[in-house]
């Protein structure tokens, strides 16, 4: 059997006479390996939706009976939606995946459009995990404070809740300011409002600040931990040899911040008034000719 030469190959897929191979390509065929990677994780991801619901089923039906707590009821609950929400955006990341590999295997042509379609379609699966997160989050910081009002939990339980709460909404808030500038450039692209560059300023400058908030509540996190580790070996209840680990987790949580910091200070002292660079496709290319 004689092996037809890589250039051939190539060559004989461009001007049509065979579909490339887009594994021929090496970044194409590390994206195939991804996506096999994928499809593993949304087959467990399924198989475990299925078990989780079946699960479930079981405690609401013990709950009606009395034989179970709210508590647990509302924990299998976000439990299911939380992982319903990640195989749905493993699916979205798949596609995008997908995409990504047939446009550098040269299968099928760049399509700005379709392509921040698909970007969207993930950002919004992104977003569904992290909205499942805040709720649960929500319902675990109320029933703390309830419970710390009454002395059944101790202070730093309540203040572990808030945080993690605190966390979650700056999750949220991450991913709605993902969605608007995606939704933003895809509108532009279908042509279905005009190019702002203030806009765009905008929009950039919200999701740089909803990353600095989110690595605020890490380094205040971190920084309470800190404090709290520092506590702990006062009284003699962690070795002090563990409190290194505490420092480094504070110090690098305050460079990150420092970093987004100076990335949002930068952003302030551009003009918004010049479009950003970006690639322009052969189907964009042909509208401003016609």
């Amino acid at each position: 059997m004689t092996i037809m030469p890589f250039a051939l190959l190539l060559s004989l897929a461009l001007v049509g006479d065979i579909k490339p191979d887009p594994d021929l390509f090496p970044l194409a065929l590390h994206r195939s390996m991804e996506i096999d990677d994928l499809d593993r994780e949304i087959e467990q991801l399924h198989h475990s939706v299925l078990m989780k619901r079946a699960q479930l089923g079981s405690t609401q039906r013990l709950a009606q009976k009395g034989l179970v707590s709210r508590g647990d009821l509302e924990r299998e609950t976000a439990d299911v939606r939380y992982n319903e929400a990640r195989e749905e955006e493993a699916v979205a990341f798949r596609a995008l995946k997908a995409y990504e590999r047939d446009v550098m295997g040269q299968v099928i042509p760049s399509d700005e459009r379709k392509a921040y379609r698909l970007l969207l379609e993930r950002v919004r699966k992104q977003l569904a995990i992290a909205q499942v997160d805040l709720d649960y989050r929500e319902y675990l910081q109320k029933q703390t404070k309830a419970l710390f009002a009454r002395n059944s939990v101790n202070r730093q339980e309540m203040e572990d809740a808030e945080l993690n709460f605190n966390t979650a909404q700056a999750s949220v808030a991450l991913s709605r300011s993902r969605e608007a500038q995606v939704m933003m450039e895809l509108a532009v692209r279908n042509g279905e409002k005009p190019y702002d560059p203030a806009e765009y300023h905008r929009l950039k400058r919200e999701y740089l600040n909803a990353r600095v908030g989110y690595f605020e509540i890490n380094e205040d996190s971190a920084r309470k931990r800190l404090g709290i580790a520092r506590a702990r070996i006062r009284l003699g209840l962690i070795p002090s040899a563990e409190l290194g680990l505490f420092e480094k987790g504070a110090k690098d949580a305050a460079d990150s911040l420092a970093a987004e910091r100076k990335i949002l200070e930068h952003h302030e002292t551009e003009s918004p008034d010049l479009p950003p660079k970006r690639s322009v496709d052969r189907s964009e290319k042909k509208l401003r000719k016609s």
